[in-house]
């Protein structure tokens, strides 16, 4: 088949790619930064569409010839995810079905079968499965819970809580049930759809072998990285917010993505029924085989270029901008130099000095004459460049660790989005405790910074006099 998959670069996405390569089939990817598919061995082996999501023109052209569909798309950065994540899922579903696509293949996530109101994020995918399954196309939604692998992000929050200490305080939802699955059986069931008939239509189920509550996913890798196995003592406060920053300061799973997850784990989340696509061969994969596999580094349970990295802290701030994509792009590709950085006055250039102070660059105010990696820009050394959408910037001042930032102007609807992140690899205990101690005024001065551009591109696009017509 001539398969579509969108969100290649993403964890399951990259691992998909190469699986469906090697069954035979051909891949197209749609992405929105080609240079990201640029580390995955197979990238030369596909024919990529360069776009975005939130493009219909993009999408229709994705999906122009093609078979089926794996949309592997899930937003969680940022404020209105769901209502963005609801209008990309109209835009496939009427290209899909324009272009006369066979089947789409949906990655959600399970759902809550109590009372109780679901969490924002997966009231979201399920809504994004019921947008996709109204459409025409027929359609396989496929519902996970918790993914084990390597690089995963709710497998990377369960490894680094349970080696943060023997003795861990948990809220009382540790001891709600979960059915975790392993990265293989996920691609199992992603693949085997395209072989299922065109009346099967709808939303299943697809879990590992074992029902376990969250503190027994925690005790499980203990063993399978031979550790010795925590001991959680309950508490009876259970603050999303809170949680989701002590897991940003502590693991690679920025805070955007991790308060969702954290309000997910408020519900019991396991499988109903069984789904088409039957099971993988063996039978579902055990919770502690599918730990093991990635400790190990084992088939897809290993790391990819793109995953997440144990070590690497993150911190991202989105701002929506009332104003096109190239807008805000031109603010940044401005940014530094006399035009400063857009934050609190005087602060950044305190901490240049007291960076020369240890023999660092400190605050130097300098701009290339053009964005091209390699380039001193201030205290920063230019890695990427890719022209109306994205900067990525090295820090070159003294601290123990490294510290880079990405700014990416990216198109939403009638205006735009300015996604600010920035990620740290600490060198050893010293710099995990140089993040922790500087990460609230670290949130106060690039949230100043991100509202700043924000704004600064919303005004300058108000203020434009208009393009004269003839």
């Amino acid at each position: 088949m001539h398969c579509l998959v969108i969100g290649a670069t993403g964890y399951v996405g990259a691992r998909l790619v190469p699986r469906l390569l090697d069954d035979g089939h051909t891949v197209r990817c749609l992405v929105r930064t080609k240079a990201k598919l640029a580390p995955h061995a197979w990238a030369d082996r596909v024919e990529v569409r360069d776009g975005d999501i939130a493009d219909a023109a993009a999408v229709r052209d994705a999906c122009a010839g093609v078979d089926a569909v794996f949309y592997l798309v899930h937003s969680m950065d940022g404020p209105d995810f769901a209502d963005r994540d609801r209008r990309y899922a109209a835009v496939l579903a009427e290209a899909a079905r324009d272009a006369g696509v066979r089947r789409i293949v949906y990655l959600g996530g399970l759902q809550p079968h109590d009372d109780r109101a679901n969490s924002e994020h997966l009231a979201s995918r399920r809504e994004v499965g019921d947008v996709l399954l109204a459409g025409d196309v027929p359609t396989a939604v496929l519902q996970a819970g918790i993914v084990v692998g390597a690089g995963s992000a709710s497998y990377e929050m369960i490894r680094t809580i349970t080696e943060l200490s023997p003795v861990l305080p948990m809220p009382d939802f540790v001891w709600n049930d979960v059915q975790p699955i392993g990265i293989d059986d996920v691609l199992h069931h992603l693949v085997a759809s395209l072989d299922l008939p065109a009346g099967v239509h709808g939303a299943f189920d697809i879990g590992g072998a074992d029902v376990l509550t969250y503190r027994e996913l925690m005790t499980g890798y203990a063993t399978a990285a031979g550790m010795s196995r925590p001991v959680t003592v309950p508490v009876p406060l259970s603050v999303p917010r809170l949680m989701a920053r002590a897991v940003q300061a502590l693991s690679p799973v920025d805070r955007q993505l991790a308060k969702p997850l954290i309000e997910s784990m408020a519900h019991d989340l396991v499988c109903q029924g069984e789904p088409p696509t039957g099971r993988p061969p063996g039978g579902a994969t055990p919770y502690a085989e599918a730990v093991r596999r990635a400790v190990a580094g084992e088939g897809a349970a290993g790391r990819g270029p793109g995953d997440l990295r144990a070590a690497e802290l993150v911190s991202e701030h989105v701002e929506k901008v009332a104003a096109p994509a190239a807008a805000v792009w031109e603010v940044i590709s401005g940014i530094g130099g006399d035009n400063g950085w857009y934050t609190v006055p005087g602060l950044w250039g305190l901490r240049g000095g007291i960076d020369r102070l240890f023999g660092g660059v400190g605050a130097r105010r300098a701009r290339p004459d053009r964005l091209e990696p390699g380039a001193a820009l201030d205290w920063w050394i230019i890695e990427g460049v890719e022209d109306g959408r994205s900067l990525s910037l090295r820090a070159e001042t003294k601290m123990p660790g490294t510290a880079r930032l990405e700014m990416r102007a990216e198109p939403d609807g009638e205006g735009s989005r300015y996604v600010q992140r920035v990620t740290f690899t600490p060198h050893g205990l010293v710099g995990r405790a140089y993040w922790f101690a500087e990460l609230p005024a670290h949130d106060f001065v690039f949230a100043v910074m991100a509202r700043t551009i924000a704004g600064v591109a919303a005004r300058r696009a108000r203020h434009r006099p208009p393009v004269p017509t003839r």
